[in-house]
C-alpha cells in the first residue's frame, strides 16, 4: 500500500538543510553501533591450520580450524605446552619425571606425586587387571634387559630374564589416592607408564583444543591419533592402517568422526641380531617380544583406551585379543596376523576400506 508523503516547497538555491548538533551526534553513533553488530555477527570463514612440534621422542602433528592465524597459534602454544607439561612428569627417559622418582624410591619408600601421575597409574592398573597382565606397566625391568629405554639393544639370556620377571607384577604396585603416593615394594621394580602415556597426553591436547572452541582437530603424537569433531569439511578423519611390512603402504582405512586410534607393530622400536628382528612389545609372561601379531590398531573413544588396549591385545594374540575388545563397548580394532592377514572386530566390518 503506497503511502502519500507531504507535500514540501522547494528550498532555495545555495541553500542546505542543517542538522542541530545533537542530531549529527545521535547518527554517528547509529552509524556506528550498526558496524558493531555487522562484525559481531559476521560469519568469518575459518582456514585449517598445520603445525609440528618434536616432544616424546616423536614428532606431534596438529591440524586444527580456526578463524584467524593468531587465534591458531595461541591454541598450538597452549596444546604444546601442556603435552610437555605432562611429558616432564610422565616419562621415565626424564631424570625428574614423577615416574623416576617413585622408581628411585623402589623397596625403600611410598612417593608423593602429582594428580596427573596418579590418575594415570590408576588406570594403568586397570588396564592391567583387565588384560590380565598383558599390558602391566612394572614392565620395565624387562624394557631395560633388553636395552630399549637407551637403546643400547641386546639378547638377555633365558637366566637373566627368569630373574627379571619376579619384579614384572603389576599386582604389588601400591597407589594411595588419598595421600597421592605411588609405592614399588620391591627393589629393583620399575614403573614404566610408556604403554598408556602418550594417548593420555593426546587427550590432554584434545582437551585444550575444545575449551578454547575448537570443533574440528587432528592430534598425531607418533602414530596416537586424537580426533576431534569431523574434518573441516563435515567429511569423516580418513585414517590408514600401515602396512607392517611394505613402507609407505596402507593394508585399510577407517573413515572416523571424532575419537582416537592407535596402533602397536613389531615394525617400531626394533633390532636385529644375527638375522633375526626384535621389537619391544614384550610378553609380561614369557620375557620375551610377543609374536603372535603384526600390528594391532584400536579405535576407542579416547587415546589413552586405545593406548592401553592396543599393546593389551598384541600381547594377547588374535584370538584372545579380539575376544576382549568385543566385550568393551564403543572399542574395535584392526589386527594384522605375522602372515598379513586382517581381522577385524564387529563393528568394523561395514565401514572398513581394505587396501589389499
Amino acid at each position: 500500500m503506497a503511502v502519500k508523503r507531504k507535500q514540501q516547497g522547494k528550498r532555495p538555491a545555495g541553500l542546505q538543510p542543517r542538522l542541530a548538533a545533537p542530531a549529527i551526534i545521535f547518527f554517528c553513533l547509529a552509524l556506528l553501533a550498526g558496524a558493531v553488530l555487522f562484525f559481531i555477527n559476521r560469519d568469518y570463514p575459518e582456514q585449517t591450520y598445520s603445525y609440528s612440534h618434536m616432544a616424546m621422542d616423536t614428532v606431534i602433528e596438529l591440524r586444527l580450524q580456526a578463524g584467524s592465524r593468531r587465534e591458531a597459534e595461541a591454541v598450538k602454544d597452549e596444546v604444546f605446552a601442556e603435552m610437555e607439561r605432562l611429558e616432564a612428569l610422565l616419562s621415565r627417559s626424564l631424570e625428574d619425571s614423577d615416574v623416576n622418582r617413585v622408581n628411585a624410591a623402589a623397596g625403600k619408600e611410598a612417593v608423593t606425586v602429582s594428580p596427573e601421575t596418579m590418575s594415570l597409574a590408576g588406570a594403568a592398573l586397570e588396564y592391567a587387571a583387565l588384560s590380565e597382565g598383558a599390558f602391566d606397566p612394572t614392565i620395565a625391568p624387562l624394557l631395560d634387559c633388553w636395552g630399549f629405554l637407551d637403546q643400547r639393544y641386546r639378547v638377555p639370556g633365558p637366566e637373566e630374564i627368569e630373574a627379571v620377571l619376579p619384579l614384572v607384577n603389576f599386582r604389588l604396585l601400591e597407589l594411595d589416592r588419598e595421600r597421592q603416593t605411588i609405592y614399588l615394594p620391591e627393589a629393583g621394580m620399575s614403573l614404566d607408564l610408556g604403554g598408556i602415556a602418550k594417548g593420555f597426553i593426546v587427550d590432554r591436547g584434545l582437551a585444550v583444543l575444545s575449551r578454547a572452541g575448537i570443533r574440528h582437530a587432528f592430534l598425531n603424537a607418533g602414530g596416537d591419533i586424537g580426533l576431534l569433531g569431523t574434518r573441516p569439511d563435515g567429511e569423516p578423519w580418513r585414517i590408514g592402517v600401515r602396512h607392517p611390512r611394505v613402507e609407505n603402504s596402507l593394508m585399510a582405512v577407517l573413515p572416523l568422526n571424532g575419537g582416537a586410534v592407535v596402533t602397536s607393530g613389531d615394525y617400531e622400536r626394533t633390532f636385529e641380531l644375527k638375522g633375526v628382528r626384535y621389537h619391544h612389545i614384550l610378553d609380561p609372561a614369557t620375557g620375551k617380544p610377543a609374536a603372535q601379531l603384526a600390528s594391532v590398531t584400536i579405535i576407542a573413544p579416547t587415546a589413552m583406551e586405545a593406548d592401553a588396549l592396543s599393546t593389551a591385545v598384541f600381547v594377547l594374540g588374535p584370538s584372545r585379543g579380539l575376544a576382549l575388545v568385543e566385550q568393551l563397548p564403543g572399542i574395535e580394532a584392526v589386527l594384522v596376523t605375522p602372515e598379513m592377514e586382517v581381522l577385524v572386530s564387529s563393528g568394523l566390518k561395514d565401514i572398513i576400506e581394505h587396501q589389499q
